[in-house]
């Protein structure tokens, strides 16, 4: 089975409308309605809980 965290955009850690994907200076994520870009974070579990705190702000 392929580790989730190996396919970003495909991983339970992505929440619903968001693109958790890492760059040079950690990780970011991209809101899929509008663009919408916050980072960079030291995880991606960081990135993750911003995400979902964005999604439900």
């Amino acid at each position: 089975m392929t580790d989730p965290y190996e396919c970003p955009g495909h991983g339970p850690a992505d929440p619903d409308g968001y693109l958790i994907e890492q760059t040079p200076d950690g990780y970011r994520w991209t809101r899929r309605a509008d663009g919408r870009a916050a980072g960079p974070f030291d995880t991606r579990e960081e990135a993750v809980v911003s995400a979902e705190a964005d999604r439900t702000a």
